[in-house]
């Protein structure tokens, strides 16, 4: 069974076959993802941005601060440190995916978090010594384009918001693909303590600039006429889903390879588009059917290799 040979202390799931588990353990977390991002885009236009990722980034703590004490674990500075380290990368992250998805087109954001999301965990993984057999780094490679068009990148639009949404799209992959180079580095030996750090670290960066933006918080609240507070369910509802596929990821991580684990979880828009569909009615583009297509073919290459 290979192992992530950036951390030498994991342990091999010798109960299953190779890679199966890692790669099931990875597409759960990117249907917890897409989900997540769904339900905080929704949110996002209901209130401010900031307001949802904080109150996300509660009820994921909670769970997180649950769970922890449920599994073994020795704790030592390294992984907590580490566990800290995701937790900025999950907060930055998570607010410019939600400014981007309130104020831009998804079009934009979502395929740029995507794709970087992906791609620099995967580069830093083979830098540090993860070697992949050639089918996978086929269906690897198939995915990230994949990735880019399920959220409809390249399509042609007029909207001039282009511009913001790119940058926010560039700095919330960058957070995402920080935390799960993190993640991973933090390892097994702490349990969940590095992912409790984490996700206390996110809670009070978010907050902090949640606070920052109380003035607009306010204007928000006093134009919602009806008083709708479901924006409120919904964020916690992203909270509990970010906590599921953090965990998700992080077996996927301790179970196989870092370059898979990234790759196939950054494979979430696909499940942010399903709802989509199914929810708001919106129709399924050409470019994204081709999109899905090259994902369900990156699966197959990345399973068999």
């Amino acid at each position: 069974m290979p192992q992530s040979v950036c951390n030498g202390h994991r342990t091999s799931a010798t109960w299953f076959p190779i890679g199966v588990a890692a790669i099931l353990l990875a597409l759960g977390a990117a249907l917890a993802y897409g989900a997540s991002d769904f339900l905080g885009g929704r949110a996002s236009t209901r209130t401010h941005f900031s307001a949802v990722t904080s109150v996300g980034a509660g009820a994921a703590l909670i769970v997180a601060l649950v769970a922890a004490p449920l599994v073994d674990a020795r704790l030592s500075l390294g992984p907590i440190g580490w566990g800290l380290l995701s937790g900025a990368g999950s907060g930055f992250g998570t607010l410019f995916l939600y400014r981007g998805l309130a104020r831009a087109r998804v079009s934009v954001v979502a395929p740029t978090s995507g794709v970087l999301a992906a791609a620099l965990p995967a580069c830093i993984a083979v830098i540090l010594g993860e070697r992949p057999t050639p089918v996978t780094v086929l269906g690897l490679l198939i995915a990230l384009p994949a990735v880019w068009l399920i959220s409809g990148g390249g399509a042609e639009t007029s909207d001039q918001s282009g511009p913001s949404g790119l940058l926010d799209g560039m700095l919330a992959g960058g957070g995402f693909g920080l935390l799960f180079v993190a993640v991973d580095q933090a390892g097994d030996s702490a349990g969940l303590w590095p992912l409790a750090a984490g996700q206390a670290v996110s809670f009070v960066l978010v907050t902090v600039i949640a606070v920052g933006f109380r003035k607009t918080l306010r204007s928000s609240a006093a134009t919602q006429a009806t008083g709708d507070r479901s924006w409120v369910l919904m964020a916690i509802a992203t909270g509990l889903l970010g906590s599921l596929a953090i965990l998700l990821f992080y077996a996927s991580t301790t179970t196989g390879l870092l370059t898979i684990a990234a790759v196939l979880t950054s494979l979430y828009p696909a499940w942010t588009i399903v709802l989509a569909r199914l929810v708001l009615d919106e129709r399924l583009s050409r470019r994204q059917g081709v999109g899905l297509a090259l994902a369900g073919g990156a699966v197959v290459l990345i399973t068999l290799g």
